[in-house]
């Protein structure tokens, strides 16, 4: 994988502004963005490349388009492993999170979580691709 145009070490903007500046850069990662990689890498491995911002050009890409549109039918609960946590600390989208894994460890998705949105598709945001992803989970019969 090659150096992003960001920060190639001749010319990528890190680099042109140390030029200007005339000195080095200290560049920080927010460990947020770091968190999105394994996930963009999986779906992009499983599901071929994107196809814009906010779109997927393989199967499971399309179907988490609308699955916020798919009834929950009867799907396998999975053995999770679920960290306590304090749910007023969370946002709404990892609320969401929250409860869609835990229906899925019980196997049992309340009508209230069933008409809640997993959030908007975005490549940036891994946290509602995954909310999308554990929708589509309950929404499929047979999910392979």
């Amino acid at each position: 994988m090659g150096q992003t145009p960001i920060t190639e070490r001749m010319g990528g903007i890190t680099r042109l502004l140390e030029v200007r500046l005339g000195k080095p850069l200290q560049w920080f990662v927010c460990q947020l963005h770091s968190n999105e990689l394994p996930l963009r890498h999986l779906m992009e491995h499983l599901d071929g490349p994107t196809s814009g911002p906010r779109g997927f050009s393989g199967p499971i890409g399309k179907a988490i388009a609308n699955c916020e549109l798919m009834p929950v039918i009867e799907f396998e609960k999975t053995e999770t492993d679920l960290p306590e946590v304090t749910v007023t600390d969370l946002s709404t989208d990892q609320q969401y999170l929250l409860d869609i894994s835990k229906a899925i460890e019980s196997g049992n998705c309340s009508s209230d979580l069933e008409r809640r949105n997993p959030g908007k598709i975005s490549h940036a945001r891994w946290l509602t691709l995954a909310n999308r992803l554990l929708h589509l989970y309950v929404g499929t019969s047979k999910p392979s």
